[in-house]
């Protein structure tokens, strides 16, 4: 099927474009926009619509004209109808256009592309009625023409090739759409998975760590000094599980959902105690040194201490994992303006620089290989960061490699006319 280029060209917008073409040469035009209502233009401004009476033929394509002989349209003895014959030019432009002159005005007509559609007869274009022109003007008119055409030409190529994308995007985005509610349903499934999982993997492990606990306390009877260690190294495993659980329940929970956190004043410092008593164990397995640097008063934050809690666990745990033997780990905290300021320092194998803006995605590793030195899921830092995020705080990292890296915290401070304070042990 060919089409005409008023299929290509919107008809609103091809009359506006031949208004700003013909406006200087005082050109009447018809655009003929569909076979049921092509009309032609005779000489003496008449028009001749394409109806039962009267039928008007075409060739392919190619500028057209009227050949002299359509001056008189040629009559069907049979049905008394009229044939008026709508040629192919064979010459220059000029001819094209001005084919003949009647009563002292040029008849013509432009058209682009295909016009006749398969097994029908019909003209879809423009035709114009050209007025008398000197020498000049009709040189500057022959020129413009040319121009003119091509514009029209490469606008009905545009917008075939828009409307065939427009048609693509529409598929494609008719794909994204179930790929997408695909990947949602996928993602609903994973994160019930993992809470399933995680429920159940808490209850049996607080219970063994529990019984450790009873054991190396000497409470269920005495232990040597072997047994102790055995315990320790046990006790000190099952909170690296008791980690990689609480990672995948937060995994299977949207932390964006404000009404999980549970806001409350409290202190850092406090909190910071906390992390050092549960990752005790760790430290001490590899001999690290602990350095804390913290103000005589220590301003009162706004923040949920379970999750504030787990956020720096992780970050301490993170340390203590890259530190070499017998290192130390630095945290320190200060106030400006209205935040507080919290860094966790080690000297580390180090991050490279191209790897820093990725440490903060869900399940990045710097080596992902299965024989990597260090262990972890990559959850961690991801974590973390959600937690900061969460309590309109910021984290970031400074790291070098084989130097060490320090992760710099920032939270809000409660704002009170009182001061609040909380004296720093």
């Amino acid at each position: 099927m060919d089409y005409g280029f008023t299929d290509l060209v919107n008809v609103a917008e091809l009359r506006e474009l031949m208004d700003g073409f013909c406006k200087d040469y005082s050109i009447s035009y018809t655009v003929l926009d569909t076979l049921n209502n092509t009309v032609l233009f005779l000489p003496g401004s008449q028009f001749v619509p394409c109806n039962r009476e009267n039928t008007i033929q075409c060739s392919m394509s190619g500028a057209l004209h009227y050949t002299k002989e359509n001056s008189d349209a040629l009559s069907d003895a049979k049905n008394n109808r009229k044939t008026y014959n709508l040629c192919r030019c064979d010459h220059d432009l000029m001819h094209a256009m001005f084919p003949f002159v009647f009563e002292n005005r040029h008849i013509a007509s432009i058209y682009i592309g295909p016009f006749l559609q398969e097994h029908e007869i019909g003209c879809k274009g423009v035709v114009c009625d050209v007025p008398v022109l000197s020498n000049l003007d009709l040189e500057m008119f022959i020129s413009r023409s040319y121009k003119f055409l091509d514009l029209l030409v490469n606008a009905g190529k545009l917008n075939l090739k828009l409307k065939n994308y427009e048609a693509r995007f529409i598929e494609y985005e008719k794909e994204l759409s179930s790929n997408s509610d695909k990947l949602s349903s996928l993602d609903k499934m994973k994160k019930e998975l993992i809470s399933i999982f995680s429920h159940e993997m808490r209850t049996p492990l607080s219970i063994i760590k529990g019984y450790n606990e009873l054991l190396y306390d000497g409470i269920l009877g005495p232990v040597c000094n072997e047994q102790a260690e055995a315990l320790d190294k046990s006790l000190l495993n099952i909170n690296k599980l008791e980690r990689i659980v609480d990672s995948l329940q937060y995994m299977g929970n949207d932390h964006s959902d404000m009404h999980i956190y549970d806001f409350l004043p409290l202190n850092l410092s406090d909190l910071v105690e906390t992390t050092l008593v549960h990752s005790a164990r760790a430290l001490k397995e590899k001999n690290l040194q602990l350095h804390t640097e913290f103000p005589d008063e220590m301003p009162v934050i706004h923040g949920d201490s379970k999750k504030l809690f787990h956020a720096l666990s992780y970050l301490l745990d993170n340390a203590i994992k890259f530190s070499p033997q017998g290192s130390t780990i630095s945290i320190s905290a200060k106030q400006e303006e209205d935040r507080l300021y919290l860094s966790i320092r080690d000297n580390g194998v180090g991050i490279a620089e191209e790897n820093i803006p990725r440490i903060f995605e869900e399940f990045y590793q710097n080596d992902s290989s299965l024989t990597r030195k260090y262990s972890g899921m990559g959850l961690g830092l991801n974590i973390c960061q959600r937690i900061i995020n969460c309590h309109k705080g910021n984290i970031r990292v400074e790291s070098r490699i084989n130097e060490g890296s320090t992760f710099h915290i920032d939270l809000p401070l409660i704002v009170s006319e009182d001061n609040v304070f909380y004296q720093a042990e």
